[in-house]
Order: C-alpha cells, then structure tokens, then sequence
C-alpha cells in the first residue's frame, strides 16, 4: 500500500513532547517524520490485535439489590 497523507492538529504540549523526541532520538528528522515513526512503531507493537471492547457494566437484567454498592 503506498504512504497515506493523513492531517494531524496537535497542541502546543504534544508538539514540544516531538520536538523533545527528534532532538534526543533522531536529531535532524521532520516532525512529520517523527509521527510517522512513532505511529509505526506503535502500530507494529498491537501485533494485529483488535482494540479491547470498553467495560460497558452489567446489563440491566443482571441488576439486582445483591450487586448493589
């Protein structure tokens, strides 16, 4: 699959945190090439695993006045 431009707005701290990254880990990259980095070694750390589903409690019918607290 060939590169995919992806427009990303960061904050002002999250910005500092890859300039901190590019100047003590790959002095004289991009920023952008700083997030492609880090998005790929994050995505290549999930090994394909789906994301985990949120805790959504127990349903209402599993309610009752034993589990309440």
């Amino acid at each position: 699959m060939p590169p995919v431009t992806v427009t990303v707005a960061l904050g002002a701290e999250e910005v500092a945190a890859i300039d901190r990254y590019v100047d003590s880990h790959r002095p004289g990259r991009s920023r952008s090439e700083a997030v492609a980095e880090i998005v790929a070694l994050w995505a290549a750390s999930q090994d394909g695993r789906p994301a985990a589903s949120p805790d959504e409690g127990m349903r209402p019918e599993d309610l009752n006045a034993s589990n309440d607290s």
